[in-house]
């Protein structure tokens, strides 16, 4: 469990990270030549992202007994699915984050009328959505299901805590996708994510102790996603 927590952690300072730097100078420094990103895009794409692939490329390293199950068929597939989950998650990503510096940039975000914003925006809010959600789905799902075959950790009452806590961290940031967007890709995205990760922990024949990456994916996007549909409703 000592790896799993630390992960778990890892990724709640990501998470914090992303909001820091969201806030910091980093949105007003516009880089050179042609005013082509600020470096606010650049770090999300470059490091911030970057992180938040190798978090879950450790986690299949656990789940998987140091890669063992790679090795049989069903897990050969999972792997691909867990790096095709990668791709879309990264260019979803840099999708957005271009789509996003250039809309809000050079248009009028709420009453623009040209084909040019038109397609800015919808690279911003859906295209680019779409594929970073399917890529983030196409990560997690793999990971609880090689979890859910072949568990080798067990959460005891002093782990509950850390998972609870770091889960709570997480599901803040599912909120402040799926609640205050202006569109309803994230919202979409949390509910269903939430639906199949609690099927898959409820209907799982082992102990949901002994599912713990399971336990703190359901805690994540159940609170997220139930959080997010109070406030938007």
């Amino acid at each position: 469990m000592r790896r799993l927590h630390l992960l778990f952690t890892l990724t709640s300072l990501s998470v914090l990270l992303v909001t820091l730097e969201r806030f910091s100078f980093t949105t007003m420094v516009v880089l050179q030549p042609y005013s082509f990103l600020r470096l606010h895009e650049v770090i999300q794409m470059l490091v911030i992202i970057l992180i938040t692939v190798l978090i879950p490329f450790f986690i299949l390293k656990e789940v998987t007994h140091n890669f063992e199950l790679l090795k049989t068929k069903q897990g050969t597939a999972l792997g691909v699915l867990f790096i095709t989950g990668v791709y879309f998650y990264a260019t979803g990503n840099g999708a957005h984050e271009i789509a996003s510096y250039l809309f809000n940039t050079f248009c009028d975000v709420k009453f623009f009328t040209s084909t040019l914003c038109g397609s800015m925006f919808f690279n911003d809010y859906y295209f680019g959505n779409i594929l970073y959600f399917l890529g983030a789905s196409l990560m997690t799902i793999p990971l609880i299901l090689f979890e859910r075959g072949n568990p080798r950790n067990h959460a005891q009452n002093r782990d509950l805590g850390l998972i609870i806590v770091n889960a709570v961290v997480y599901a803040i940031a599912i909120v402040a996708y799926a609640a205050f967007d202006r569109v309803l890709v994230g919202l979409v995205y949390a509910v269903v994510m939430m639906l199949i990760i609690d099927m898959l922990l409820l209907t799982a024949k082992k102990p949901w102790r002994s599912l713990p990456f399971t336990l703190y994916s359901s805690v994540c996007y159940t609170l997220g996603a139930l959080i997010a549909l109070l406030l938007r409703f």
